[in-house]
């Protein structure tokens, strides 16, 4: 048995494809969202790197901040 390692998986799942989240617009008319959808656990994103790796495109991780005094 040969062991891949996929690259182009859900973080969240390990699903292996995503589908375009189609919505109606302003007229009526049925048209992509801009926004995709993992067909394993339903995770809504809009980067193909969000549904990689779990983090949005061009956000920074914020960093953690110490309440304590």
């Amino acid at each position: 048995m040969r062991t891949t390692n996929t690259l182009n998986k859900c973080h969240r799942c390990g699903a292996t494809s995503y589908k375009p989240v189609i919505e109606r617009d302003a007229s009526g008319n049925m048209t992509p969202s801009g926004q995709h959808q993992c067909v394993g656990c339903g995770l809504t994103f809009g980067s193909i790197d969000e549904w990689r790796s779990g983090t949005r495109h061009n956000e920074q991780v914020p960093q953690q901040v110490n309440d304590k005094p």
